[in-house]
């Protein structure tokens, strides 16, 4: 995230029911020097609530500042999720976000 995430766009998405056991998968993904995607970050939930995104997203963004303390991404992309954006605004706060319809 370091390399692909700082000041550049972080594209976040989520897969359900894939399977019979109705998990959610999250995925984190930047972009390189190509704009090929590279995959950043995933988590598996049972649910799709804010507070999973929450305690998945904050670590995330502790270590980065750890390692890079102005460390910020341009922007994120996401899907029309409300739990997504709301997650993403009360972790990153400022970081203006773009809409992706399907």
């Amino acid at each position: 995230m370091l390399s692909y995430g700082h000041n550049g766009a972080i594209f976040m998405d989520v897969i359900f029911g894939t399977s019979d056991m109705k998990f959610h998968l999250f995925t984190l993904m930047g972009f390189d020097d190509h704009r090929m995607g590279v995959p950043l970050a995933w988590i598996i939930t049972s649910k799709q609530i804010v507070q999973d995104l929450i305690e998945w997203l904050k670590p995330l963004k502790d270590k980065m500042l750890s390692h890079m303390p102005n460390w910020k991404p341009s922007c994120f992309f996401v899907n029309d999720a409300p739990q997504e954006l709301k997650a993403l605004w009360l972790v990153l706060c400022l970081v203006p976000t773009l809409y992706l319809f399907p």
